[in-house]
């Protein structure tokens, strides 16, 4: 095994996974200092670690407010929900780079080894994984700091109890898709089976933060009680307070046996044709895409038809795209999971009227904000064309008017599943069918604006040469992203609070008039930003 080259292959995951802004300003860089060779994969790393230590001091602030000592079940559901989510991103970014990757085939003449390829694409994984594991690292630090008898045996004890955590779950996400794309129906079906283990994957988060919602209410009063589903990490819990303890050893004794059972069966059952079953269940799904590469029609009879079509079937070419929908439809609820039930219980939102739209505006706009955030699918909708898009330009139809159906279709797609979830939890919560349609409204017009400027964004940062769509949705630090969207969303809550005591001190005409005269604003706004932006839109594209 050469250093250098793994190395090496790493330096092109993350260059392939680099927005292409930030390489052309490196470019420049260098054009100006010629004599100056620029590192950009030593650039991309140094912005994952700076944003990576911002989200470690941002997590440890929050770990230290959580009373551990009182109620141990603190720590155990909060790394359970991070390592869900995690696991949840790492399968994501772990089946895309592997069995999607369209460049492993060209790695087959070159004197690269198997176990080369396989640990250069494994560290390419774990720069999106960063977002879930530097808080759990932030838990444990905390942990450790607050309770541990001593530094000095707790320091080592932490960093085995991590990567016990780390290594096993990994080996379990790589044994099971090992041997599940080894079966002939998975091959046979793969864009089925990758779509809904990726849709289960998104899901699982929250379908385990509400279970522990559901079950923390009946914990409370009994804090020394742990459910049973979170008692394999309660005991790292326990490792950092009682290490000597009977409970501690077993528990430590137990994790190790379970790490090294995985280390044994990925070693003798996995590795030896981990490459060989990765190449066969990629060339397949090449091949499926080159036999159904629809022809593009130039008729204006079925104009419509032909672009719904030819765009449907881009988006059904990579499981990332299931990723992107189901994650920037349920991340805003994620986020405020703790707040909705205790929402419906004290019976609030039925009393939403007219009167109180103003909070309920900037509710809606918070919710387009997390939901159209920039993985969204107006993010990298045209970067899906690859080299096409100089191809469609040259047949003999409207451009523009492609560009604009294109941006509907694409819309449409991400809207569909959003739109159905606020639906539902709006009747879920009680919200007045008149406050409803009102946020419905207003997460409309603004998820309009968001997804015109993600889409602009993406024709600036046009990508063509992706590997696989995991590259193609981190072109952007995904870690930077999620603080700048803790900050809009603390903005927006704020403004929400203080629309609240605005509109209770006004007459109710006046608060009406404020909320329906905030909405007619945004209306006007998306107007101008959507005519505005298409033609920024297609500038940037006749510039190519």
């Amino acid at each position: 095994m050469r250093l250098k080259v793994i190395k090496k292959l790493v330096d092109i995951n993350i260059l392939y996974s680099s927005q292409e802004a930030n390489l052309a300003n490196l470019r420049k860089k260098q054009a100006k200092n010629p004599g100056k060779k620029v590192n950009v994969s030593a650039r991309v790393l140094s912005s994952y670690i700076f944003s990576s230590l911002l989200m470690l001091f941002m997590f440890i602030n929050i770990a230290f407010r959580f009373p551990f000592e009182e109620m141990p079940s603190f720590f155990s559901s909060m790394v359970a929900i991070l390592l869900v989510l995690a696991f949840s991103t790492s399968f994501t970014a772990f089946y895309n780079v592997f069995y999607e990757s369209k460049d492993l085939a060209l790695y087959r003449p070159y004197a690269f080894k198997e176990s080369e390829i396989i640990i250069a694409k494994g560290l390419s994984v774990l720069l999106p994984a960063l977002a879930g594991i530097v808080p759990i690292l932030a838990y444990f630090l905390v942990l450790y700091i607050r309770l541990a008898p001593s530094l000095w045996l707790g320091l080592p004890l932490m960093l085995l109890s991590l990567a016990l955590l780390f290594v096993s779950v990994t080996l379990v996400m790589v044994v099971a898709v090992h041997f599940l794309a080894q079966t002939r129906v998975f091959r046979k079906y793969q864009s089925i089976f990758a779509n809904v283990m990726i849709g289960i994957g998104v899901l699982i988060p929250l379908i385990f933060v509400l279970f522990l919602q559901s079950t923390f209410g009946s914990i409370v009063d009994k804090v020394r009680d742990i459910p049973f589903l979170l008692y394999p990490l309660h005991i790292f819990y326990k490792i950092a307070v009682e290490p000597f303890s009977t409970e501690a050893i077993l528990g430590l004794l137990a994790w190790i046996g379970l790490t090294l059972f995985l280390l044994y069966l990925t070693k003798k059952k996995v590795l030896p044709r981990f490459y060989d079953v990765i190449l066969l269940n990629s060339e397949e799904k090449l091949k499926k895409e080159r036999r159904s590469k629809e022809r593009i029609s130039t008729t204006k009879k079925g104009f419509f038809r032909m672009v719904l079509r030819y765009n449907l079937s881009l988006l059904g070419q990579g499981t990332g795209v299931v990723t992107v929908l189901f994650t920037s439809a349920f991340l805003p609820y994620l986020m405020m999971i703790g707040l909705i039930s205790k929402i419906r219980d004290s019976q609030i939102v039925p009393d939403i009227h007219p009167p109180y739209w103003l909070p309920l505006f900037f509710i809606g706009l918070f919710i387009a904000v997390v939901n159209n955030n920039i993985t969204s699918l107006p993010s990298i909708a045209l970067s899906l064309e690859r080299e096409n898009v100089d191809f469609l330009k040259s047949l003999p139809f409207d451009f523009a008017r492609y560009v604009k159906v294109k941006f509907w279709i694409i819309f449409a797609v991400q809207s569909f599943l959003p739109i159905l979830t606020l639906l539902g939890l709006s009747l879920y919560l009680g919200l007045p069918i008149l406050s409803m349609i009102y946020l419905l409204v207003a997460w409309f017009l603004a998820s309009v604006i968001l997804s015109c400027h993600h889409y602009l964004k993406d024709v600036k940062n046009l990508s063509t040469n992706w590997s696989n769509i995991t590259d193609l949705v981190n072109r952007s630090n995904r870690i930077v992203a999620i603080v700048l969207l803790l900050i809009y969303s603390v903005i927006l809550m704020i403004l929400v609070i203080a629309s609240l005591f605005l509109v209770q001190s006004l007459a109710s005409v006046l608060a009406i008039s404020l909320g329906v005269g905030a909405l007619i604003l945004l209306l006007g706004l998306t107007i101008f930003v959507y005519h505005y932006y298409l033609s920024r839109i297609l500038a940037e594209i006749e510039k190519r």
